[in-house]
């Protein structure tokens, strides 16, 4: 039987969510008949999708219909039941949700409801979905879920429409963190809450609050668009597997050189949406003498793998980014005095970066992905790693490759480059979230 299952009220809302399942290696089925739940092939997949069609029914209809596939369904092998639910809120979501939750009988078991899908520039905030910004009935029409709703708020949506106890969490709770919210989650379902309406902004919200529910420990439900489910599943999909604790403590190491003002964007994104360690590295110390140039690169080598253990990714960032004309003035003198060209220098830097690279996968084994953006870099580390180029596996974005090291002690290696005229100021928070779902992160 899967491991993951998700009811979605119509096919291309289930195949949607089906494909998000299936980039994180996870072979999916996606079904519309009840007759094929009990086809033995189905017992091959590790998630299965399956629509009931019910969006335009009348709420009773939806209930029995979502009541009928949920009690199909359940199975002690499942780790993740999910509802999906439309991103613009149409069809009968809280009647379904209710469905499945009775369906599955368990009265402790809890709707987390996470109605954001931040590649859409869906966002829940305080309590509202938002559409780039603007409050989704601004956006589109045919909300026919929240309508009755006077206030268009999703949280109050469940209130009204939902039979059981409803609470939101908002936006202050997840900067507190994980631990602190899974305190919260589990609180309130020892209270008796049967669905949590979630805020949430960005994927870094979703891995937080998945985090969090994973860690309370509860009995529950995931009510999403899609994303928060294959989050979830990610998660327990690894939980499952791992073997070790080194499998679940895997890292990425990035390096961004260079002044571009268009990597500075990239990297201010990725500090906006993501719990990341940057590491700033002094491009002026490594053109001085070979002693400066050694002490600068410990220096960076050391801060990273000392405070490695509080972060998933970490990041050594040239001070060249976003800096200020007097570091770029003294830049300028130091390459007088030492009677180098600015090719000179990048070949200097560049290859100090490799070594660094190096010496990080060495002393912190825990790293498992490489990111870096600029083809010097990308061409110092291969050298430094000893690799004879990459086996290239897709495209995170235009200008962004991934794929896996040839050769030399890190032999498949995952990583992702970046080309330095990359212009889209999302390139490092996909490449990052990218590499977090090749390792299961």
């Amino acid at each position: 039987m899967a491991k993951c299952v998700v009811i979605a009220d119509e096919i291309t809302g289930a195949s949607a969510v089906g494909a998000l399942l299936q980039k994180n290696r996870s072979s999916v089925c996606s079904l519309v008949s009840s007759r094929g739940i009990k086809d033995p092939a189905i017992k091959n997949f590790d998630c299965l999708v399956y629509s009931t069609n019910s969006r335009y029914l009348m709420p009773n209809q939806s209930y029995q219909m979502v009541f009928y596939a949920g009690k199909l369904l359940k199975s002690n092998d499942v780790k993740l039941y999910a509802k999906r639910i439309d991103p613009s809120m149409r069809g009968n979501t809280c009647t379904e949700t209710q469905a499945f939750l009775d369906a599955l009988g368990d009265p402790d078991r809890v709707a987390i409801v996470v109605p954001a899908f931040p590649a859409l520039k869906r966002s829940n905030v305080g309590g509202y979905i938002l559409v780039d910004g603007k409050p989704i009935q601004k956006s589109l029409v045919g909300l026919d879920d929240l309508r009755p709703a006077a206030s268009g708020r999703v949280a109050d949506l469940f209130t009204e429409k939902f039979n059981y106890r409803t609470n939101p969490v908002y936006l202050k709770d997840l900067f507190h963190g994980s631990d602190y919210l899974s305190h919260k989650i589990k609180a309130l379902a020892e209270n008796g809450t049967r669905a949590i309406v979630f805020d949430c902004t960005s994927q870094q919200d979703i891995n937080t609050i998945a985090d969090a529910v994973l860690k309370s420990g509860i009995k529950f439900l995931a009510v999403d668009p899609g994303p928060f489910t294959a989050t979830l599943a990610r998660k327990v999909m690894r939980a499952e597997s791992a073997s070790s604790d080194a499998a679940s403590n895997q890292k990425i190491f990035g390096l961004v050189g260079g002044s571009n003002p268009l990597v500075a964007a990239q990297v201010e994104m990725l500090r906006l949406e993501d719990n990341v360690l940057f590491v700033p590295v002094k491009n002026i110390d490594l053109i001085g003498n070979e002693q400066k140039r050694a002490a600068e690169i410990e220096r960076v080598v050391s801060n990273v793998v000392a405070r490695a253990n509080g972060f998933t990714t970490v990041i050594a960032v040239s001070d060249h980014l976003g800096a200020n004309a007097q570091i770029l003035m003294q830049f300028d003198q130091k390459l007088e005095e030492t009677n180098r060209s600015q090719v000179e220098a990048m070949d200097i830097i560049s290859t100090a970066y490799g070594q660094i690279t190096h010496q990080v996968l060495e002393r912190c084994p825990d790293f498992k992905a490489i990111y870096s953006t600029g083809a010097e870099y990308t061409l110092a580390i291969c050298r430094e790693l000893k690799s004879l180029g990459l086996n290239l596996q897709g495209q995170v974005l235009p200008l962004s490759a991934y794929g896996e090291l040839i050769g030399g002690p890190y032999h498949q290696l995952k990583y992702v480059t970046s080309a330095s005229s990359a212009t889209d100021p999302n390139t490092l928070v996909e490449s990052i979230q990218y590499l977090k779902r090749k390792l299961a992160l």
